[in-house]
């Protein structure tokens, strides 16, 4: 790693005539101090026209797809951490997948306070830097000596690089484990700007959540409406008759709604009433 960045550093004077520097990230998240951390990598895509965040998966499985000149294997975000936005800008194009796609445009400056405490990450000087979002109280980790002023997700803004992020409760921990540069700038049209040729619906974040909300206190609804007309439906390869037996399957689908994502930003996540 140490090299790879040391390379970027060379780089970075002339960063933006450069097509696109992927960063990856490695990122650990959990519910809280009770829940086991979930993992997943991610990719930062910084080029001269757009800065995108995503799972790295999705490269994984475009990486398939172009392979066989056709979609053959298809990828839905684990993170909801989906974001595109404009260099040199807070205002960031948050894409959401719950059954359909969704973008939720928003404006997320950050007001940072620099610290004078220091770490070395991999051969690297860092200095740490505070600021409040989402709900919770953030450490960032930042290189002076890589001149790029951008981070995971839409974390931006610092003197440079963020090379380690996480909240103090550590229920998000991102660190910076590779990057690469690219000749071309990588083409996310699949996965990003669209989920497999389905356009993102433009939405506020409370209509969203209403949708969630709604989705969460009736998600057999479709399958009732089936079975209310005399047809025969199934779930997970098991076939359904009755009402009866369809609310069984009630609270696994509910559980499953809740538990999809876990949201990074506390102040914006669905409210799901207890049943």
């Amino acid at each position: 790693m140490k090299k790879i960045i040391c390379l970027l550093a060379l780089y970075a004077g002339s960063f933006y005539q450069s097509q696109t520097n992927q960063f990856v990230y490695e990122l650990q998240y959990r519910k809280d101090a009770s829940d086991e951390y979930r993992k997943d990598l991610m990719n930062l895509d910084i080029s001269p026209k757009s800065i995108k965040f995503y799972d790295r998966k999705f490269a994984e499985y475009d990486s398939i797809n172009k392979s066989a000149n056709r979609s053959v294997s298809r990828y839905s975000t684990k993170t909801d951490q989906v974001i595109e936005r404009a260099p040199n800008s807070f205002k960031n194009k948050w894409y959401r997948d719950f059954f359909e796609y969704f973008v939720v445009n928003t404006n997320d400056e950050m007001t940072w306070k620099l610290l004078q405490e220091t770490q070395q990450y991999n051969g690297y000087k860092l200095q740490k830097a505070t600021t409040d979002f989402g709900g919770r109280t953030w450490n960032a980790w930042f290189s002076n000596d890589v001149n790029i002023k951008e981070g995971p997700y839409k974390f931006r803004g610092l003197p440079g690089l963020i090379f380690i992020l996480e909240d103090t409760d550590k229920n998000f921990i991102y660190k910076l484990v590779n990057n690469k540069k690219l000749d071309t700038e990588y083409d996310t049209k699949d996965f990003v700007e669209t989920h497999y040729g389905k356009s993102a619906i433009p939405i506020s974040n409370e209509k969203f959540n209403k949708y969630i909300e709604e989705f969460y206190e009736n998600p057999t609804r479709t399958l009732a409406e089936s079975i209310k007309n005399g047809q025969k439906t199934s779930f997970k390869n098991e076939s359904i008759e009755t009402i009866e037996e369809l609310n069984k399957k009630k609270s696994m689908l509910q559980n499953g709604i809740k538990s999809r994502y876990i949201y990074i930003e506390k102040d914006k996540e669905p409210s799901f009433k207890s049943n």
